[in-house]
């Protein structure tokens, strides 16, 4: 009787301990459900608002300040301009419409032409607020305008030197080919157009009619050789008051 009472009584025991040890194991396995569901709950706002968060920078850096100025270039070749300078008259010209004119009084023109002599629209030479920096560059290399050291014509010198070798041009004498004026290799003007607020880059190219090669049996030959004081020359203009690049 004993015995059996002792095992029915151990039997309920054990029941007891197995049923505290499975409430504890669920009582365990709710708390990791609720950690496991905080986590989650305080963890998705930040994984909803990534895709959003990375869609406003994106944004933020593609966009650009509409107010800041926008490049505007212009490249033209001039041929044949004609500088015969009769009655000591210029042959004036304007880099930002393209077109030669005859008033020397307006702002209207920005670079004039006069057998060699070149003026700008500064100075003694007009009412402008222009000028011009000589850079021993390529044209191509040039793609930014100083911001100072230009130039102004005044009554004692022009900008740029009527010399040979000092300014423009090269004159060969007996050199080859025999008297000619031919423009420096890698000689660039950046100009300050008449208004001040506007630059371009210019290159001579030739002086003679026809842009003729300097080395040519025709070029050569004084009887033979095209007529000069006819400018060939090609520049880029930025059309954008005030920004320098090109």
């Amino acid at each position: 009787m004993c015995s059996s009472r002792c095992d029915s009584k151990n039997l309920e025991t054990l029941k007891q301990i197995t049923d505290h040890q499975h409430q504890e194991e669920k009582s365990m396995n709710m708390n990791t459900v609720t950690r496991t569901f905080i986590r989650t709950f305080t963890r998705t706002p930040l994984w909803f608002a990534l895709p959003a968060l990375a869609l406003l920078l994106l944004q933020a850096c593609g966009t650009t300040n509409s107010s800041d100025p926008v490049s505007n270039t212009e490249s033209q070749l001039v041929e044949d301009l004609a500088a015969l300078g009769e009655n000591g008259v210029f042959t004036l010209f304007n880099l930002r419409t393209g077109e030669a004119t005859t008033d020397s009084t307006s702002t209207n023109w920005d670079i004039g032409f006069r057998g060699t002599t070149l003026i700008f629209n500064s100075g003694s030479s007009g009412p402008g607020q222009g000028g011009v920096v000589l850079l021993d560059l390529p044209f191509d290399d040039v793609t930014l305008a100083p911001s100072e050291g230009y130039q102004a014509d005044s009554a004692d010198n022009y900008a740029i030197s009527t010399g040979s070798g000092t300014g423009w041009y090269n004159y060969t004498g007996e050199g080859f080919p025999p008297f000619a004026i031919l423009p420096r290799e890698n000689v660039t003007l950046i100009i300050k157009t008449a208004n001040g607020s506007n630059y371009a880059k210019l290159e001579i190219l030739s002086y003679y009619e026809g842009n003729p090669d300097p080395t040519s049996d025709e070029f050569v030959n004084i009887q033979t050789r095209s007529a000069s004081r006819y400018y060939t020359f090609r520049y880029v203009v930025q059309q954008t008051e005030d920004l320098r690049e090109f």
